[in-house]
């Protein structure tokens, strides 16, 4: 999909002129909700209702065709059904139209022939340059100018302001733009966004002086580099965005032969592009409108990550310091100075703590309260002060007066404080309307679980966007057919990726002289493409310490084997060195469209699934983050030395972490999933080995690629 031209995009989400094809006085007609919605909402721009037959419609003249028209209008509003749409679009290209919306369903979401038009839609707004809202959608309107290019009602009640909506959804457009909670420069319902998609819009709001902040609803995202594109551009004008995804339920691994893929779903490959990108992920509705609120409302975003929670109640402070631990809020210790402030205003009974109870003394003198606010401002390591008050909707006015001093007080502190504050309600019904008419210079936030992950999100957010455009890295390809373990592990070490030495053997007499060679005790595993995990099969034996162990262990494993698939390809029995001591890692490469792939590393060893310990993000990594990885696992602990054990080789584990990154690029469009399970990290400077290895091969059409043979590297050792 090519990107949308800033002309364009300016004919689609500003028009001066609006020609609507298909319009109609019919009442159902989705024509109909976009000719009565311009007029009510006060478009000043020309509107032309296009109709073969009605010389007028709703008392304005109309055009039989767009053709007709002396001048193209900025955009075509397109009210037909989907069969006919495809000419209707030709025609609106052909004469100049620049801009359109397709209000009709029946393209990709419906069958083939409706996968065919949205081709055909595609290829007519890239030949004539148009960006196209939709098709399947109910339009867009802009608050600031009126065109409201909306195939639905829209309340009188909506409030002009800097937030746009950006939704494939229309439902959720309809139910987050009418919340009451915050004004709207903008409400795009974007439906399949077939030519124009997310990054399309947010190009155009990045410099839209209307617009402060954007809220989207995701179903897919199609072109991370465009929309990575995209946010940089947001981030330069400083408008944060914020994302609610629908789809996030998990429906099966995506490599399921493989660990890895067990471990990392499509919802760590989206978290790990927001991340990436600095997009502002919430997990629902009430998140959205809590974020959104604090985004547009907060004056200054916080420089630091520590929060001090305030309020006048222990048990109350004490509830939103549990909910701050479990997401994970930052509440650091005061500062002995900041103590000692806070202490000589409030009485002796009280603790002078974050969480902070200042007691109800407050009640009587909000000028306390306000001291407060600004000791705490003057603590070094606190970047957000969250006043958190319930004064419920349900008071009446008198008990809620009671409450409107220290209201006053935090609105005095906002007007000098040296750090941000938000006014929190725990419920999520909000405040007495009383209360928050004191507070107008404050943000107001409702629900303690979803204000504080707004305040921590927006306090994480990254300012700048990571993500790579494409490298031009030397491809490489596999050979062709399936890899044992054997074969995978050279091509690894080819790579430059530490294995441990083995040899291919097809008999007892074979695996007693490569025993020797490579020194007792050894390790014997099935060779075969067509068993994934060896285990199962009884296909690994462990310690092998004599020849007459390795005797028997060759025939134990192929009788093993042949129980266990009797139709598989066994290639006989490969001895390894065995590598002893260490923590047990696991490495692994999982693929996820459109994202590329991603790496998960964690706790390796027979127990993967049961333990589930696992740090995940998208390629490619340099060593920090690598680093970083390793550090958000349990992993961590154990290669720091658990109970006693030696420190383990952290900084080597990091460096596989790379190299498997670097590995990816080349022979990435090969490959669907690598697992490299266990990966024994040994005690500190004595690196790392690769155990065992599974590289599951990419299904795709090789025919562009030149022709392959078993590589050298794999031919060298088979017998």
């Amino acid at each position: 999909m090519a990107a949308n031209t800033a002309e364009a995009m300016r004919a689609l989400m500003a028009p001066r002129s609006v020609a609507v094809v298909g319009a109609t006085e019919r009442a159902d007609a989705s024509s109909s909700y976009v000719m009565k919605n311009l007029m009510r909402f006060g478009y000043q721009g020309q509107i032309i209702p296009v109709h073969p037959r009605r010389g007028t419609i709703f008392g304005l003249p109309a055009s039989p065709s767009l053709s007709a028209l002396t001048n193209a209008p900025d955009v075509a509003v397109i009210g037909i059904a989907a069969d006919k749409v495809i000419a209707a679009l030709e025609e609106a290209g052909s004469t100049g139209v620049k801009a359109a919306v397709v209000l009709a369903s029946g393209f990709a979401e419906l069958d083939e022939a409706g996968r065919e038009r949205q081709r055909q839609l595609i290829e007519i707004a890239e030949r004539y340059g148009m960006a196209i809202c939709g098709p399947n959608c109910l339009g867009l309107f802009n608050l600031s100018s009126g065109a409201a290019l909306y195939s639905s009602s829209l309340s009188t009640n909506l409030e002009k302001g800097r937030f746009a909506i950006l939704s494939h959804s229309g439902a959720s457009a309809i139910a987050l733009g009418n919340t009451g909670r915050f004004g709207l420069s903008h409400i795009v319902s974007s439906g399949n966004s077939a030519a124009t998609d997310i990054p399309d819009y947010l190009e155009f709001l990045a410099a839209d002086d209307q617009t402060s902040a954007v809220g989207i609803v995701l179903e897919a995202i199609r072109e991370p580099e465009r929309l990575a594109a995209a946010m940089e551009k947001m981030h330069a004008a400083n408008k944060p965005v914020i994302a609610l995804r629908a789809g996030r339920s998990e429906r099966g691994a995506q490599a399921t032969a493989a660990h890895t893929g067990s471990l990392a779903g499509s919802n760590d490959a989206y978290r790990a592009f927001f991340r990436r990108t600095g997009i502002i992920e919430v997990s629902d509705m009430d998140g959205f409108m809590e974020t959104a609120t604090l985004c547009l409302d907060l004056k200054d975003r916080p420089a630091k990550p520590g929060v001090a929670i305030v309020g006048v109640s222990g048990g109350g402070v004490a509830h939103v310091s549990d909910i701050a631990d479990e997401i994970g809020l930052s509440l650091p210790d005061l500062q002995p100075e900041t103590v000692a402030r806070v202490k000589a205003r409030l009485p002796p009974f009280a603790t002078p703590q974050n969480p902070l109870d200042t007691t109800g003394v407050v009640f009587a003198d909000s000028g306390i309260y306000r001291d407060v606010l600004h000791a705490l401002a003057d603590d070094p390591s606190i970047g957000l002060i969250v006043a958190t008050q319930d004064t419920p909707a349900g008071l009446d006015d008198f008990c809620a007066s009671e409450y409107l001093g220290i209201a006053e007080a935090v609105s005095d502190y906002a007007g000098t404080g040296k750090v941000p504050v938000v006014f929190m309600s725990n419920l999520s019904s909000g405040h007495h309307p009383d209360v928050e008419a004191k507070l107008s210079n404050v943000p107001v936030l409702r629900g303690t679980k979803s204000a504080l992950t707004a305040a921590r999100s927006l306090i994480t957010q990254s300012r700048h966007v990571s993500w790579p455009d494409k490298t031009t890295t030397t491809k490489k390809y596999l050979p062709a057919g399936a890899l044992t373990e054997r074969e995978a592990k050279q091509l690894l070490a080819a790579e430059g990726l530490p294995v441990p030495r083995e040899q291919l053997v097809s008999s007892a007499d074979a695996a007693t002289e490569a025993a020797r060679q490579l020194g007792f005790p050894v390790v014997m595993k099935i060779e075969s493409p067509d068993i994934l995990h060896k285990t199962e099969a009884g296909g690994v034996k462990l310690g092998v310490a004599s020849e007459t162990e390795a005797r028997a262990a060759f025939d134990a494993i192929m009788a093993g084997a042949r129980a266990y698939a009797p139709n598989a390809d066994l290639r006989g029995v490969s001895v390894q060195e065995m590598v002893t001591g260490g923590v047990e890692a696991l490495v692994g490469l999982v693929r996820h469209e459109p994202f590329g792939f991603g790496l998960v590393v964690g706790i390796g060893g027979v127990l993967v699934e049961l333990v589930k310990d696992s740090a995940f993000d998208l390629l490619p990594i340099d060593l920090a983050r690598a680093e970083a990885m390793i550090g958000e696992t349990k992993l961590a602990s154990l290669l720091e030395g658990y109970r006693g054990a030696p420190k383990a080789d952290r900084r080597a584990l990091a460096e596989l972490l790379v190299k498997i990154s670097e590995f990816a690029a080349q022979y990435g469009d090969d490959i669907e999933a690598v697992d490299l399970n266990p990966v024994a990290v040994l005690p500190e400077g004595k690196g790392v080995r690769i155990l065992d290895a599974l590289i599951i091969p990419r299904k795709r059409d090789r025919s562009d690629q030149p022709q392959l043979r078993r590589s050298r590297i794999l031919r060298a050792s088979e017998p």
